[in-house]
């Protein structure tokens, strides 16, 4: 065999096997991908969750503190007016 069908040969050896590794380390790290989906989303759903339960927590504050102000400025006295009531005192 001559000095350049070895080249040849050679480079195409290392390419082929190059490709060949190449090939297998990406199917890997995407059935990793594909694998690791389903926790990503069950981990991402529950942070989300957590947001709103938070966001929930602190609307409820706020609207309590928001009764307690207006109660401050006028007190309720319990008592339920009705529209027989109102049509009475006309």
């Amino acid at each position: 065999m001559s000095r350049a069908s070895q080249i040849t040969l050679g480079c195409s050896l290392v390419f082929a096997i190059g490709s060949f590794i190449g090939v297998q380390y990406l199917q890997e790290a995407e059935q990793e991908a594909v694998r690791q989906g389903p926790i990503k989303d069950a981990q991402r759903m529950s942070e989300k969750t957590q947001r709103k339960l938070l966001m929930n927590q602190k609307e409820h504050e706020h609207q309590q503190k928001l009764k307690k102000q207006y109660e401050e400025l006028q007190p309720l006295n319990g008592k339920v007016i009705t529209a027989e009531d109102t049509s009475s005192n006309n």
